[in-house]
């Protein structure tokens, strides 16, 4: 009797939870049938860590969810947002960065002040050239496409893109005592952080200019989608970075 009760209850907060917008958490993440790294460029160094899922009743082509995800995100959070060819665009097609967030100035450490970047590349050409871009998830089917994004030294200042005894990108606090690439274990979870929450750090990061607005997160799509967001470690398989994160988009309720 006391099991049904409990099954009942349970059963309760998941239909809660879906009419509220929130999904229920995927069991793991091969949930989602991620791409091996040989998917992509061998330009690009590390596995995307950031993926988007878009419903296929949101858009009416691969292009179509792909630009309400980038175009959202580029009004959202005030990204703009650069085309190749530049300086080392590790096989992207297009990509976004703010600089000038939150200036590190410590007299100890004049030398190495600096303030940080978001970086963000986008990668949706080799999963079409591929057939990777449509998949089916939650007996639906789903669009996706991916990102690799991080938080680093900004780009014009002399040491970029790593200084590893900052307190905000540097291998210090929770990243303290982490062995190995700089940009895989810190800068890339830094910059997931902020994609998905607007923090770094648990702090919210606003724009160096007079307005001090927020810098904002993929939560602001959730003003016209439901957004489910999940987060995996990383590291596994041929995943070259520490987390990885997973938006899917789907109609409200």
């Amino acid at each position: 009797m006391y099991r049904k009760l409990i099954d009942r209850g349970l059963a309760r907060i998941a239909l809660a939870m879906v009419l509220c917008g929130m999904a229920l958490a995927a069991e793991s993440i091969d949930s989602y049938g991620l791409p091996p790294k040989t998917a992509f460029p061998a330009s690009m160094p590390r596995y995307p860590n950031a993926w988007f899922y878009i419903d296929a009743k949101l858009a009416p082509s691969f292009e179509a969810a792909m630009k309400l995800v980038t175009g959202g995100l580029r009004q959202a959070m005030h990204l703009p947002e650069y085309y190749p060819p530049f300086d080392n665009p590790e096989g992207c097609d297009f990509e976004v960065r703010i600089e000038h967030l939150q200036p590190w100035i410590d007299r100890a450490h004049r030398s190495l002040q600096h303030a940080h970047a978001f970086h963000m590349r986008y990668y949706y050409t080799p999963l079409k050239a591929a057939g990777l871009e449509k998949v089916k998830y939650r007996n639906r089917a789903f669009y996706r496409f991916a990102a690799s994004v991080h938080y680093e030294v900004g780009h014009a200042n002399p040491n970029h893109a790593d200084v590893e005894a900052c307190p905000i990108c540097g291998r210090t606090g929770e990243y303290a005592g982490l062995e190995g690439n700089l940009v895989e274990r810190v800068h890339d979870p830094l910059g997931l952080e902020l994609l998905l929450r607007g923090t770094i750090r648990g702090q919210k990061v606003v724009a160096e200019d007079w307005e001090r607005r927020p810098v904002g997160s993929v939560g602001a799509l959730g003003e016209k989608y439901r957004v489910s967001i999940e987060e995996f470690p990383g590291r596994t398989k041929d995943r070259n970075t520490e987390r990885i994160g997973i938006v899917v988009l789907e109609p409200k309720p």
